[in-house]
């Protein structure tokens, strides 16, 4: 049986999730340890907590840099903005964890494996084999990531694959949700709309989806968060 370990952090975050979810029903059935889940139960509520806050953290990475770029270069001399706002932690964080999550997963699906009761069923609730309709739907999802060019515009990517090219849409932080921003045809698209006021650090979010004769096809990407600062 072929058993997969999604190379996005969404997907990956989603499977030791689902895995985590539904572990309890067969530790007695395949004779895991319960020590291991435990941990792994840990690793997974590391996992969740740390993938969602990088994305603030890289945010306000991209705006600080910014920042200094103007501070050092300018061309301005102009008083310079406020300086970016760090994300902030919740006061109680969760227990750390091990590292390389992946191996622990992998061990977790050969422990799995190993038991003679274990059916393609239970690794597919478990998350680590996905269904045929699943695997289409994985072909079929756009692996956007994203970062700034040297102008401060975002710059995004995804593999092209077999489709024609992706749709992009952006949310813009102005409360209208996302909007439609335009398509592309190769795997990397700039976005040139204006950077926010001299100063003024903001969050632009992005989301594609594969086109295939001139129609959507397939799954919404993951969303992309880049944080930009207007330039001075």
């Amino acid at each position: 049986m072929k058993t997969t370990i999604l190379a996005t952090d969404a997907g990956f975050a989603g499977q030791t999730n689902q895995y985590c979810q539904n572990v309890g029903d067969y530790i007695i059935p395949l004779s895991l340890d319960t020590t291991k889940v435990a941990n792994f139960k840990i690793t997974n509520t590391y996992i969740q907590f740390i993938f969602n806050e990088q994305t603030g953290v890289q945010a306000f990475a991209h705006a600080f840099t910014d920042y200094k770029y103007q501070l050092h270069y300018g061309p301005s001399k102009a008083l310079m903005g406020d300086i970016p706002k760090p994300p902030v932690y919740p006061t109680v964080l969760p227990t750390i964890s091990l590292g390389n999550a992946r191996a622990q997963f992998a061990d977790m699906i050969q422990d799995c494996m190993k038991s003679a009761n274990f059916t393609r069923d239970i690794g597919i609730i478990l998350g680590f084999i996905l269904s045929e309709a699943a695997e289409k739907e994985e072909e079929a999802t756009p692996n956007l990531t994203g970062k700034l060019t040297t102008g401060g515009h975002p710059i995004l990517h995804a593999t092209k694959k077999i489709y024609q090219g992706y749709e992009v849409w952006k949310d813009s932080g102005d409360g209208k949700g996302y909007i439609k921003l335009g398509m592309s045809l190769y795997p990397d698209y700039t976005d040139v709309s204006p950077l926010p006021a001299i100063g003024i650090g903001v969050t632009w979010k992005y989301k594609v989806i594969y086109i295939l004769k001139g129609e959507h096809c397939g799954n919404w990407s993951s969303e992309v968060v880049i944080g930009v600062f207007g330039l001075i």
